[in-house]
């Protein structure tokens, strides 16, 4: 699959919106959400722009969630996909200003109309799939219990409140991870002594073996696809999720980029990265037409 730009479509150009910046397709076939990793992640239109500039051009909105450093995974986590309904409006707003399509924005983001998805890469895919696994919280109440004990549970708990599991929800929605990572303190801090020091005072919620055991006992993940690069900072990860997952992963490929940092790119960028991407679309609509049938 090749990607080959639309000559009729506007110029590839990012609008702020209140918490993220969008690129609005005239004709939109579909809105991705899209979350980078720690750094580079926080200017995502500069970093990632020839990976979002080729799938705009395949006739997707674009949505770039600012990474947000924090130890709290799921406050972070909760707070990029509760803005999802603003989103809409504003999308709805600027899309109506210049004449362009916008009844996309206002159908349910949860039905199986393959209307919304979440890329991911690095330590950003971790915030999806907690996500995820707050999608259906009726079957994770046990599993929390289980796996992070009561009091960060009853913490979560607070957090959500009446009402914010309908907004969390990545219900029908996909998902695509690229070189996902799931990190403790070791990538947030790299220097080993003062890591020592804040492990004392400061814990990563839920920590790499919490979201692996909320995970394992976890039935969803059935539209998430993973893409790895072959790099040494994902291979754990990557191993983790594909022992975990085998049976319930939309799709599973592997690319030898051998870079971590292979989905980075402004003028340039790997062309089979972005066709790989495209794959992992078509795979999760097809199951996703499949599970609805």
């Amino acid at each position: 699959m090749t990607t080959m730009p639309d000559l009729d479509v506007p110029p590839f150009r990012f609008q702020p919106l209140t918490t993220s910046w969008a690129a609005i397709h005239p004709q939109p076939r579909g809105v991705i959400f899209f979350i980078g990793g720690a750094f580079f992640g926080t200017f995502p239109t500069v970093f990632y722009r020839y990976l979002l500039r080729s799938l705009y051009n395949q006739g997707y909105t674009l949505v770039t969630l600012p990474f947000r450093f924090s130890f709290r995974h799921w406050s972070v986590a909760m707070s990029l996909a509760q803005g999802k309904a603003q989103i809409r409006r504003e999308l709805t707003e600027l899309a109506q200003q210049r004449g362009y399509s916008h009844k996309l924005y206002g159908e349910d983001p949860n039905s199986p109309a393959f209307n919304y998805l979440w890329l991911g890469h690095s330590l950003g895919c971790k915030y999806i799939a907690l996500l995820e696994l707050l999608t259906d919280r009726a079957k994770q109440d046990g599993a929390a219990l289980n796996c992070i004990g009561p009091r960060q549970a009853e913490r979560l708990a607070n957090a959500l409140g009446e009402g914010a599991l309908e907004q969390i929800s990545l219900l029908n929605q996909p998902s695509i991870l690229l070189d996902p990572v799931v990190s403790d303190l070791d990538n947030a801090v790299p220097i080993k002594s003062l890591r020592t020091l804040l492990e004392r005072f400061i814990r990563v919620e839920p920590s790499i073996a919490q979201t692996y055991c909320l995970i394992s006992r976890s039935q969803l993940f059935a539209l998430t696809s993973v893409i790895a690069f072959t790099s040494q900072l994902a291979n754990e990860t990557v191993s983790t999720l594909k022992e975990l997952l085998t049976l319930q992963l939309s799709s599973f490929r592997t690319l030898p980029l051998g870079k971590h940092l292979a989905a980075l790119g402004f003028k340039r960028g790997n062309l089979e990265l972005v066709e790989a991407v495209l794959e992992s679309i078509d795979k999760a609509k097809a199951r996703l037409l499949d599970s609805d049938g």
